[in-house]
């Protein structure tokens, strides 16, 4: 199972994964959304798995369709806060809200429009639209390669305001804290679900090879993003045939699913009050009181 946003880092696993797994496996995509379908990680998850398809036409790849909803994981906050713990901001919750729907591997199936003759032929009669959970153990996860590749926006900032120096040492200290930061966290989020998170950017001969290779060749913030952030990665997903995957503006989880916008509409009021407040820093405890499954008014900030 690969969690997948269709962006650089999920594309190029899932195009590896397929190089990797005997002919006749399924690999199975999962892509959350908090908007009825229409979050940009769905968008391009989508776009993604045409692509793959295009690229792998004999392999058959399984896109599942968690849609999740606020109210839906409501119930669940409790438990979600335990698995946490320490990690205690709203951008925690809403980054581990969003991996513990899409590591539950259950949706819908969605096939790809460009599938061919032979893998639709695998598939019984009315295959794509039905219900489905992934039976997969382990999920392949994306997590260093903003770290290591320079896919921050805030790199940018640091190179902007302080050169290559800094952004350097920006890298290294992300990279360094890692494992406390967000492994532990993100690797409870999976477990409760009963698989084991796999990290294949944090293979110690994938951090040797990026140790080795210059900082312009990781991350030319000179250019736009999309372009100079996560060269290596883009040049490899193109060097596969892979283009348009290739070309992908990063998003983070929590922007790329909505939650984080559905969210801060219910915390704080207006997405652009929550971002006055700077909400992702914000201890949840200091949260207003609000009824956890309050529908945000739609179209607000």
């Amino acid at each position: 199972l690969v969690l997948f946003s269709g962006g650089v880092d999920s594309t190029l696993l899932a195009a590896l994964t397929h190089q990797a797994l005997p002919a006749g496996e399924p690999i199975d995509l999962a892509t959350c959304c908090f908007a009825a379908g229409t979050s940009p990680d769905r968008l391009a998850a989508l776009d993604a798995l045409d692509e793959l398809a295009r690229w792998a036409p004999s392999r058959e790849w399984r896109l599942i369709e968690v849609n999740a909803t606020l109210e839906g994981m409501a119930p669940h906050r409790a438990r979600l806060l335990q698995l946490l713990y320490p990690a205690t901001t709203v951008m925690d919750l809403n980054i581990g809200t969003a991996l513990w729907a899409a590591a539950s591997g259950e949706g819908v199936l969605r096939a790809p429009s460009s599938a061919s003759a032979a893998s639709q032929q695998q598939r019984p009669p009315g295959w794509a639209g039905r219900p489905y959970r992934s039976r997969a153990r382990v999920v392949m996860l994306g997590h260093g390669a903003d770290e290591q590749c320079g896919g921050y926006g805030r790199h940018r900032t640091t190179f902007r305001n302080h050169g290559w120096g800094a952004v350097a040492e920006e890298m290294a200290a992300e990279t360094a804290r890692l494992w406390h930061r967000n492994l532990g966290r993100d690797d409870r989020i999976v477990a409760d679900r009963g698989r084991e998170a796999r990290h294949p950017f944090l293979a110690e001969p994938v951090i040797a090879a990026l140790l080795d290779l210059p900082l312009p060749m990781l991350a030319d913030l000179r250019l736009s993003p999309g372009t100079g952030d996560k060269i290596v990665l883009r040049e490899g997903l193109r060097q596969l045939g892979l283009p348009r995957a290739a070309s992908r503006v990063k998003r983070a989880i929590q922007f790329g699913t909505r939650i984080g916008k559905q969210a801060n509409c219910r915390d704080f009021g207006s997405n652009r009050a929550a971002n006055l407040a700077n909400a992702g820093s914000v201890r949840l405890s200091a949260l207003p009181s609000r009824p956890l499954t309050q529908v945000p008014t739609k179209g607000r900030g």
